[in-house]
């Protein structure tokens, strides 16, 4: 296994260019998988409240645990990825993944199904992030379309999941649960060979690494960008079953506004990696942002399921050059050597933002309704204000690495 030098000038890239072909298939199907198991929550939350007599908060500590297992899983791991470990990594990764969904399914306490949720989000997290790493290898020429195909295949499974709910709805409720966790099981053990086998970039990474990307402004960029897509996924995770019913949608009606919201993702990502690498990620990211953030206000006044339907399509296109383009401009910054501290950060920093949306979208919409929509828009404008401002302060690779420089060197006000 290769180890290269890891610097801020650095972006390594040597001869392997990660897991391809048919070794590919199984962390795609396994990332689908995963998903698939948010999914069928995300359908059930509802039922969930009426059933067993939750409240609002109740609701949305339990949406937002997954998100929060999610980013102190990448905060605290990311780091022994790029420095190679990948057994322990793995195998938590997986048993997360099969455990998670079944006790969500038996548990019938407060706690116990958050802390499957919990556990859901560990195992979603930690495998998207050895995966990214399995896929890029030691060389991120052509990592912005792998990064768009895993993404695409995550949507898929999330979208997939409230049609699997509904198809297994009439075996009970455990039914769905323990489809996904025997499924995550048979996908995940050859997935978690591919990724032991897989050769990856090395290098010398610790916590301070961490450090040293916030400070610079691309990553900046990516990381309020990343905080848009993720906030909004967290109140449509935590909400839209709820607003959907309001607006008179059965289960089914409510698990194909789902796909018609995540059809783009389908497609979308991949091309916006590519795109993002041939063009240049500005031109990507500056004009999905742009797409992406009033669709709230296209929420806030959609009055009918299908209404809603067309919001979301335009959603979907916009999280997938939003999404795919904070992704590249990270592993423009990092390199092979720390993409999964450089990802880990991305995602944690989503992470965080939806969890904190997810807590607090019911109660917010128990008490303001459609209003909850325009408190996502603005704060979707403030947060696209300072993705921009980072990005004309270091428009391309060069000026970010310079921007770093200057940061070691103490004079950092002389880029500004």
């Amino acid at each position: 296994m290769p180890t290269h030098r890891s610097d801020p000038d650095t972006v390594a890239a040597p001869t392997v260019r990660g897991a391809d072909g048919r070794s590919s298939l199984v962390l795609y199907a396994t990332s689908f998988l995963l998903t698939s198991a948010l999914g069928v929550v995300f359908v059930f939350l509802e039922d969930l409240q009426t059933d067993r007599g939750l409240q609002d908060w109740q609701i949305g500590v339990i949406a937002g645990t997954g998100f929060g297992a999610a980013l102190v899983t990448q905060l605290l791991l990311s780091p022994l990825a790029d420095r190679g470990v990948k057994v322990p990594l793995a195998l938590l990764a997986l048993a997360s993944g099969v455990i998670g969904p079944l006790g969500f399914a038996y548990g019938s306490s407060l706690g116990v199904v958050a802390f499957s949720r919990g556990l859901s989000g560990v195992g979603l997290g930690l495998f998207m992030l050895l995966s990214r790493k399995a896929l890029i290898g030691t060389d991120t020429a052509g990592g912005g379309a792998k990064l768009g195909i895993l993404l695409s295949t995550a949507v898929a499974g999330f979208i997939a999941g409230p049609l699997i709910g509904a198809l297994f709805e009439p075996l009970g409720f455990a039914a769905p649960f323990i489809a996904v966790s025997v499924a995550i099981a048979l996908a995940g053990i050859p997935a978690t060979v591919t990724i032991l086998r897989a050769e990856i970039a090395v290098g010398s990474v610790d916590y301070g690494t961490m450090g040293e990307l916030l400070r610079r402004p691309r990553m900046q960029a990516a990381l309020a960008v990343q905080i848009i897509v993720m906030s909004y996924v967290g109140l449509f995770d935590s909400v839209v079953d709820r607003h959907l019913t309001g607006l008179g949608a059965s289960t089914a009606a409510t698990a194909w506004a789902i796909v018609v919201v995540g059809a783009p993702m389908l497609v979308l990502p991949r091309v916006a990696g590519n795109l993002a690498e041939r063009f240049g990620t500005n031109r990507v990211v500056i004009p999905a942002t742009i797409g992406l953030v009033p669709v709230m206000l296209g929420y806030s006044v959609a009055g009918s399921v299908a209404a809603f339907m067309i919001v979301g399509f335009l959603h979907g296109t916009g999280e997938s050059f939003a999404n795919i383009g904070s992704q590249v401009l990270v592993l423009e910054v990092t390199g092979a050597e720390r993409a999964a501290v450089g990802t880990g950060l991305l995602d944690a920093s989503g992470y965080l933002a939806a969890a904190i949306v997810a807590g607090a979208s019911p109660p917010v919409y128990g008490s303001s309704g459609r209003g909850l929509f325009i408190f996502a828009l603005v704060g979707g404008v403030l947060l696209a204000l300072v993705a921009f401002q980072r990005l004309r302060v270091a428009p391309t690779l060069e000026m970010d690495r310079a921007f770093a420089t200057r940061i070691t060197a103490g004079s950092e006000s002389s880029i500004f």
